[in-house]
């Protein structure tokens, strides 16, 4: 089911499945701002990653010595969310652990994605509650897609612009492009802040970088409109679109850990970066997307 929030700004649509968002659509200048799921390219829109980040190796993580085999990105996008609290500007879904989630995720936990609008301004946060009674461990991360170009002109006009410079690294894929290759490097940047988009960008798939300034915007010089996504609350970004292709989006993907390295099967409590959360605490992760015309 499709739940709607707005203001004088923006209007946004969710979907109860995964808790997906489903639009963002400007009133000021009817414009659609979100990628909107052509199969062509990819029929997603903005996946809610939890509790995993990509792929595990051979599909298989261990935790307590036992072996699980969860799903790419998690199982957070998979199952339908209550609807728990709804105003004009705000929608709380809630998942909840059960039998099918434990199999491949063995804790008790609720897990709520929070939209808030304030002004030009789409805050989505994620709150994970621990209700078992042991340590529960996972990461958190968003994967929204954007129109790109979202105002005339050629994808090759837009690019990807940081608020500051900062001495980003790049965390090297494999061979095989779904995997970490346990490497990172340094990214030269454009002046420093800049990525010019190119769709030969994402041929070995999504391009990750670490010790960013947290903060991006698509932009073109075309245009004084762009999206800005302040992801402060993570350590990673990844941006994507299908591989080989002329995808008119970008994903711009903060993520709290990253996915397995090639060759090795993660173990769950030694697993780097992942957010522990003590039995009957809560952790809480957002970011924020900001639509400037």
């Amino acid at each position: 089911m499709i739940y709607t929030i707005e203001n004088k700004y923006l209007k946004v649509a969710v979907d109860t499945a995964g808790a997906q968002l489903y639009s963002i659509f400007s009133k000021q200048t009817e414009t659609e701002y979100l990628w909107q799921g052509d199969p062509a390219y990819w029929s997603g829109r903005a996946y809610n990653l939890f509790p995993l980040i990509g792929r595990m190796y051979k599909n298989t993580y261990y935790y307590r010595q036992e072996p699980f085999y969860p799903r790419i990105h998690g199982l957070a996008r998979y199952y339908a969310y209550t609807l728990e609290a709804r105003t004009a500007t705000r929608l709380v879904f809630l998942l909840t652990d059960n039998e099918e989630t434990r199999k491949e995720y063995p804790f008790r936990f609720e897990f709520r994605v929070e939209f808030e609008l304030k002004d030009n301004a789409l805050a989505t946060k994620y709150t994970v509650k621990n209700t078992d009674d042991k340590e529960l461990i996972c990461a958190m991360g968003g994967h929204p897609g954007f129109n790109v170009p979202f105002d005339g002109g050629a994808f090759e006009e837009y690019y990807l612009e940081f608020s500051e410079k900062t001495a980003v690294k790049r965390q090297l894929l494999s061979d095989s492009d779904k995997f970490m290759a346990n490497q990172a490097e340094p990214y030269e940047l454009q002046d420093g802040v800049k990525l010019p988009l190119r769709h030969d960008l994402f041929d070995h798939d999504a391009i990750i970088l670490t010790n960013t300034s947290r903060r991006v915007s698509i932009k073109s010089a075309n245009t004084k409109r762009y999206i800005t996504l302040d992801f402060t609350d993570y350590k990673h970004v990844g941006f994507w679109h299908a591989c080989k292709t002329d995808a008119p989006y970008v994903c711009i993907e903060p993520w709290s850990a990253l996915p397995a390295t090639d060759g090795q099967i993660d173990v769950l409590e030694t697993k780097a970066d992942m957010t522990r959360v003590a039995a009957g605490d809560t952790a809480q992760k957002q970011f924020v997307i900001e639509i400037h015309e």
